[in-house]
């Protein structure tokens, strides 16, 4: 693996995200254009502040991505870039329809068939339905949990939700004077497109992040980063090469104590070097666990007492933050700080009541760890995201805010806030909800409590069929891409 492969990806990636500015952020501020209360230029510059500020409040989303979905053992940057290429040509072929497909599955489909190809076509490489030990709980993770329920869930609560707004407010202002609902929420409207850009931000704009963070976990884990220059340590990841070796030998059932004892100390070792982080405090937690198995309690002591200093600090910066303080947004952005302590000893646990190998059990936990994404990935995919925004998003916003139903202010901020509750609830969870499916579900609804033959239906028809089609056709490019790259020797 060369640096040259890493930026590609990188570069593909933001190219990624660019066209996702043609869909996503379009959807995001299509209806407040639609409404005139906001010029498209207005729009954008709104979008782009809130997105950022959404952006870099949480990650939940982007940890989804860059695991938990399918097996890391199959991906590399090359795939990655399969993958990537899988959802560019699906969002072009949909943007070019103006169709307001869904950029969220696009990625999510060709991350899956470009690792279907890469594992020789075993589907057992993507990750369905797996049961997780996180922050002490037995959590359901994979590609049904966080994609393909939500992905049926998020569309019906959409619907039901921007139809229930609108006919509360109906019911509410059934004795307000037009001029008054307009311009009351012409105004208010303003608020709800913040929000939504807000959510947006916090949704789905982090899916991009998480795919560049795989892949510089990936690049640091192969040694590509080591002998690069020193203004390049931005890209350096926690996973190192001899931590990923410490790792792999405490995988192993039958490794023996003087193997257990090196991992120990290679975790320690490298675990000391990095800042505060989940990386970290995973490493000392597991070094602790095997001194502990060798019977080394003045080890396992030294290290558990760095790994639980390590999570106090976690704490400590979490709590001097601002925004968690916040009302009704707080929760949504407060960080979830694992305690490793606790998440080992339930592993180890569960293992010795199934009768395997328990520190095994636990290096499984540390292996599936995910970093969070570093600032510097939120601003640049955030800004690319608005340049896209700006240069193409005008065909989605003209399907969204002028030919499926006719809005006034009032619609607007029903499904505005109607979308942008259930985007900023559904990405505090790290679930893959589409901002598409979410807003454009939000106007279907709120034009069906108008009247139900507000909506054209014939469109209606192309949008649900561009979803249906989304992930399939995604993982199909994605497969190919790498068919192709194996044909040309690039992809073993």
């Amino acid at each position: 693996m060369t640096l040259g492969i890493i930026f590609l990806v990188v570069f593909i990636a933001l190219a990624f995200e660019y066209i996702n500015g043609f869909h996503d952020t379009a959807n995001s501020i299509a209806t407040v254009v639609g409404t005139k209360v906001l010029t498209p230029r207005q729009a954008i510059l709104l979008a782009t502040v809130t997105n950022l500020i959404g952006a870099l409040s949480g990650h939940a989303v982007a940890k989804t991505v860059s695991s938990g979905l399918v097996d890391a053992q199959f991906v590399s940057p090359l795939v990655i870039v399969c993958a990537l290429l899988g959802g560019i040509v699906w969002n072009l072929i949909t943007w070019w329809f103006g169709l307001p497909s869904s950029s969220t599955h696009a990625l999510v489909g060709g991350i899956c068939g470009a690792v279907v190809a890469a594992a020789g076509n075993n589907f057992s490489a993507i990750q369905w339905s797996v049961e997780k030990v996180k922050d002490g709980k037995v959590v359901l993770e994979g590609v049904l949990h966080k994609v393909v329920i939500p992905m049926v869930a998020s569309p019906l609560v959409g619907f039901t939700g921007g139809f229930l707004v609108m006919g509360l407010f109906y019911f509410l202002l059934r004795s307000a004077r037009p001029r008054f609902v307009n311009r009351f929420f012409g105004k208010a409207q303003i608020a709800s497109a913040g929000f939504m850009g807000f959510a947006h931000g916090l949704a789905d704009a982090q899916k991009t992040m998480g795919v560049i963070t795989l892949a510089l976990v990936s690049a640091t884990a192969a040694g590509t980063f080591a002998e690069t220059p020193g203004w390049l340590g931005f890209l350096k990841m926690g996973k190192s090469p001899e931590s990923e070796q410490g790792l792999r030998l405490l995988l192993d059932p039958a490794a023996k104590p003087e193997a257990l004892r090196d991992a120990a100390l290679t975790l320690e070792a490298e675990g000391a070097k990095l800042p505060r982080g989940e990386f970290r405090e995973a490493f000392l937690t597991l070094s602790a666990k095997a001194f502990a198995a060798l019977g080394d309690d003045e080890a396992a002591s030294r290290t558990g007492a760095l790994a639980s200093a390590t999570h106090e600090e976690a704490l400590a910066a979490e709590e001097a933050r601002l925004l968690p303080k916040l009302p009704l947004l707080g929760p949504m952005v407060a960080g979830k700080h694992t305690h490793w302590d606790t998440v080992l000893d339930r592993a180890m646990d569960a293992a010795r009541q199934g009768g395997t190998a328990p520190l095994p059990a636990a290096a499984a936990q540390v292996r599936d760890l995910s970093p969070d994404v570093p600032v510097w990935i939120k601003i640049i995919c955030s800004l690319t995201m608005a340049a896209g925004t700006m240069a193409g998003g005008w065909r989605i916003i003209k399907t969204l805010g002028h030919k499926m139903v006719k809005l006034q202010p009032v619609h607007g901020f029903a499904a505005e806030t109607t979308a942008a509750t259930l985007l900023a609830a559904t990405g505090a969870l790290g679930m893959t909800v589409s901002t598409t499916h979410s807003v454009t579900t939000a106007i279907m609804g709120v034009g069906c409590a108008k009247r139900f033959n507000a909506l054209k239906l014939r469109l209606v028809e192309r949008i649900l069929w561009a979803w249906v089609l989304t992930l399939p056709a995604a993982g199909l490019a994605g497969y190919f891409f790498v068919e192709i790259f194996r044909l040309f020797g690039w992809i073993d």
